[in-house]
């Protein structure tokens, strides 16, 4: 949320509670100079997390029947991987690959088989692979040779992280790999073999990819709104009153429950007395006599704080007009925006929004570097879904997602505060508090058709290191 505040206390806390143990996964997105003809899709409105399954517990038990020991166990060995690429070798001739720009499948330089692929410039092959498990560990191999120096590319894009790829420029054919971690909504990965530049022939070959196992991502705090009634004191501090942007709402406690697995943040109409209204006021917050709207407004500050890891939230917007729900991150150091300010997401005037601020040479005037999205762009029936809002946080750059969608990123080179406040200090490089709220009116636009009562609900907020 655009906020002119004052400045923010330090909180900075690492706890997990006694939540259930989710599982998801992570990373950031792609470079263009080796795809081609890649999907460009609107984020995937019905990705979700997925859950490990959990191990029966159930061991095979001796039969008793006195069999005589012969000194020789069978070995425990785990079943060979599944490959996941369709027609790995090229040898079906089969749709599963795009081949495309000139590139060849031929019966020619196999390494098995009886074909390969034939690469020359600018041209390749690509597969989309489905099916795959979020927040997991993949490993992509294939040979390759080439008759050139300009190397031909065997690569992983479209998977929820930074395109990935191995080079070959060897003129016998040899093997290599990466491995690449699914992200937390993502269940397919586009593979690919590439050739950018020169006229010498390249081939492909046997192309692997299997699953490794799990992500190493670390579970360390969430709220997964299990309970019912208001929510966890432990976790969250309310917001009260008229806070920022000369909003409508007055923020209070009893606008946030917990109800069906859900955070339910409601604003509704009021008509009351404003218990800060002094008359003559000049200040926005005091010189309104009525309180006509109320929300809530939950902030982790002073109970969790994190620095570099990556927030998963799974929320649902109504998009309407005069609604601003918001999931936001603040630096606990120095005033706004010179503490710096991720909004992970905001939802008004039609768009999806995800932005970063951080302090300029002018007091409470900051620098934005702000990506809008279209909801109208994302589809029918997109308000009716929940999706998942993902800041995945490093040294280097912060990276906003939806629905495994790359929104916004940051590289945290540029972020240094001008002189106004917390001079030359970089406010990303610090820990977050972590804020959820439901504004109405300002930047949401006029509330005269807004229907209320309205809701933003929550699924679960986690944080992963």
């Amino acid at each position: 949320m655009n906020t002119v505040a004052a400045a923010l206390g330090m909180a900075w806390a690492m706890g997990c509670g006694g939540t259930k143990t989710p599982s998801d996964g992570c990373a950031p997105n792609c470079d263009a100079n080796a795809a081609a003809a890649s999907e460009t899709a609107a984020p995937d409105a019905s990705a979700d997390t997925a859950r490990p399954s959990a191990d029966s517990g159930t061991a095979a038990t001796d039969s008793g029947g006195g069999a005589t020991d012969t000194g020789s166990a069978a070995p425990d060995t785990d079943p060979p991987a599944i490959n996941l690429v369709a027609d790995p070798g090229f040898e079906e001739g089969s749709d599963a690959w795009n081949i495309w720009g000139g590139a060849e499948r031929l019966e020619l330089n196999p390494r098995t088989g009886r074909w390969a692929l034939k690469l020359t410039a600018t041209n390749g092959a690509e597969q989309r692979v489905t099916g795959l498990q979020p927040n997991t560990v993949y490993r992509l191999s294939g040979w390759g040779r080439n008759q050139d120096a300009e190397p031909l590319l065997l690569g992983v894009k479209d998977y929820g992280g930074e395109e990935l790829r191995v080079a070959f420029t060897d003129p016998e054919y040899r093997e290599d790999s990466l491995a690449f971690t699914t992200g937390f909504t993502n269940t397919a990965a586009t593979i690919y073999a590439y050739k950018h530049t020169g006229e010498a022939p390249a081939h492909a070959d046997d192309v692997v990819l299997v699953a490794e196992g799990p992500s190493d991502a670390e579970l360390v705090w969430s709220d997964e709104f299990d309970g019912s009634g208001p929510v966890d004191a432990a976790r969250w501090t309310h917001e009260e009153g008229f806070m920022r942007n000369e909003e409508l709402q007055w923020y209070q406690p009893d606008n946030a429950t917990q109800s069906d697995g859900l955070l339910v943040i409601e604003a509704r109409a009021e008509d009351r007395p404003n218990p800060d209204y002094v008359p003559g006021s000049s200040d926005w917050r005091t010189n309104r006599e009525t309180i006509t709207h109320s929300s809530a407004s939950l902030t982790s500050r002073g109970h969790f704080g994190f620095q570099y890891g990556h927030l998963v939230v799974r929320a649902k917007v109504t998009n309407e007009v005069g609604t601003w729900p918001a999931i936001w991150t603040l630096g606990t150091e120095c005033e706004w925006p010179s503490n710096g300010e991720v909004d992970v997401m905001e939802n008004y005037g039609g768009d999806v929004l995800a932005n970063f601020a951080w302090g300029s040479n002018v007091r409470w005037s900051p620098h934005w570097d702000t990506a809008r999205w279209p909801v109208a762009d994302f589809g029918a029936g997109w308000t009716d879904r929940f999706h998942i809002w993902e800041m995945e946080w490093t040294a280097d750059r912060i990276t906003i997602r939806m629905d495994g969608t790359v929104l916004n990123d940051v590289n945290l080179a540029g972020t240094v505060n001008g002189s106004a406040a917390c001079a030359g200090a970089n406010p990303f490089r610090q820990p977050h508090h972590i804020r959820l709220n439901l504004a109405i009116g300002g930047a949401g636009g006029s509330v005269e058709s807004l229907a209320l009562p309205t809701q933003y609900l929550v699924d679960y907020v986690r944080v992963y290191r």
